[in-house]
């Protein structure tokens, strides 16, 4: 008796989800939107590493998130000759969330969609701050790059070439212009997070 008791526990907690599985289908939506906001999830997604479809789904499956942004839709303008049609790749749990909460507060759903997509800027001006800095900081990298460069010339003009300082100033240098090299792979262009 017990075996069959643990046997029906078993099956209920390997019993498929269907609502939830359908949630999970991909649909295809259109939304109206302002180029800026199009161009913000696309740098977005780049610099997250993660597909456009993700990033979308997990703004617009935010319950919280968005019933705040419904408040602030009701102030919100958007001009429409400033958008434009662009068709995504979606949850339908994102797509179904997102048009009751539209439908509930009464605002339009590409507003809605607009003001989720713009939840990205603050973390796209800090990743632009942060490179910014990275940028001023590799400059000065090159400065002592470059002063380094000086004293090997003078060492090498000093010292003879079997000398064991000159070998070891040599290495250093090699070091120093690789390491400086890998650390400038690690800084993206400004134009990366214009949106």
């Amino acid at each position: 008796m017990k075996e069959r008791g643990s046997r029906i526990r078993k099956s209920d907690k390997l019993r498929l989800d269907t609502d939830e599985l359908r949630g999970k289908q991909s649909v295809r939506t259109t939304f109206k939107l302002r180029e800026k906001s199009i161009n913000l999830l696309k740098i977005s997604a780049k610099h997250l590493g993660i597909k456009q479809k993700t990033l979308l789904d997990q703004l617009l499956e935010d319950r919280k998130a968005l019933e705040l942004l419904a408040d602030d839709a009701l102030s919100h303008y958007q001009n429409e000759d400033d958008c434009r049609p662009k068709t995504f790749v979606l949850s339908q749990n994102a797509l179904d969330l997102t048009e009751e909460i539209s439908s509930r507060h009464d605002i339009a759903r590409d507003i809605l969609v607009e003001l989720s997509i713009s939840r990205l800027v603050s973390y796209m001006d800090s990743l632009a701050d942060n490179h910014d800095k990275r940028r001023q900081l590799m400059k000065e990298i090159d400065r002592y790059n470059s002063q380094l460069e000086d004293l090997l010339i003078k060492a090498d003009s000093l010292l003879k070439k079997e000398d064991p300082f000159l070998i070891k100033a040599e290495k250093i240098m090699t070091f120093v212009k690789r390491s400086a090299e890998d650390m400038r792979k690690t800084i993206k262009n400004k134009d990366e997070f214009v949106y």
